[in-house]
């Protein structure tokens, strides 16, 4: 009975559930990357503020009531840069989470790429034996099969060597995958 079908149908089943998955989170990523982007030009423009505050205050000695206004926009630009350095710190933390679950789910719909490859060719390989076995079977006249009325001796041997070499071209994926 041929299982094959079953198994690659839960492989795919589980490759659908991942890729949404993984479209949902590169969505996320997407999002974040946005927020990072406005929080750091955030950063620059009060770091560039604060300069400029820094700048007017050192020439405006003589004039209190600019002083005054000017260290009111200074403590301002002293708030607004630590707190927005600070959200960019906690928004990059949150992007690189969210990048490592997206390589998890990559490598897990990887996995399930080389495991369908793998089933699909050793569901071939099994076709294979199967035919050469009806042959072989055609050729010696055994009871599940008709004799052929001219049968080529050579062809007999030919396909025993091939279906051997499907044995164990068989044998040798079960190898790999238990590695």
């Amino acid at each position: 009975m041929d299982n094959y079908e079953e198994f690659i149908g839960r492989l795919d089943a589980a490759s659908a559930k991942l890729s949404v998955r993984r479209d949902s989170l590169n969505e996320t990523v997407e999002i974040l990357a946005l927020l990072m982007s406005q929080n750091t030009m955030g950063i620059q423009l009060w770091e560039q503020r604060l300069h400029v505050c820094e700048e007017l205050l050192a020439h405006a000695a003589g004039k209190p009531e600019r002083r005054t206004d000017l260290m009111e926009l200074h403590q301002v630009a002293l708030k607004m840069e630590p707190l927005f350095r600070n959200r960019a710190q906690r928004i990059d933390v949150r992007l690189a989470a969210v990048r490592a679950r997206c390589a998890e789910i990559n490598s897990s719909l990887h996995g399930l790429e080389k495991s369908r490859i793998k089933l699909t060719s050793s569901r071939m390989i099994s076709q294979e034996r199967g035919n050469l076995s009806r042959a072989i079977g055609e050729l010696s006249g055994t009871a599940d099969a008709v004799a052929v009325a001219h049968p080529d001796p050579g062809l007999r041997s030919d396909l025993q060597d091939a279906r051997h070499a499907i044995i164990l071209a068989e044998a040798l994926l079960e190898a790999k995958r238990e590695k």
